[in-house]
């Protein structure tokens, strides 16, 4: 199916660091999941916007 590709993204804020590590406590998820998580919404809102941009998108 798809193969797993591990690469590194430096966090250049050490806030965001420490709020990534508290919330993966907090809810006893991994870090790697949370990061996954976020990224995957980031890619969606991109989508979404380009479909607003080319009047593709759903709703009412």
């Amino acid at each position: 199916m798809f193969e797993k590709e591990k690469f590194e993204i430096p966090l250049t804020s050490p806030m965001l660091y420490d709020r990534l590590h508290t919330l993966s406590a907090e809810y006893s998820v991994s870090v790697e999941q949370l990061v996954n998580l976020a990224v995957q919404r980031l890619v969606d809102d991109v989508d979404f916007v380009r479909s607003l941009r080319t009047g593709t998108a759903g709703g009412a």
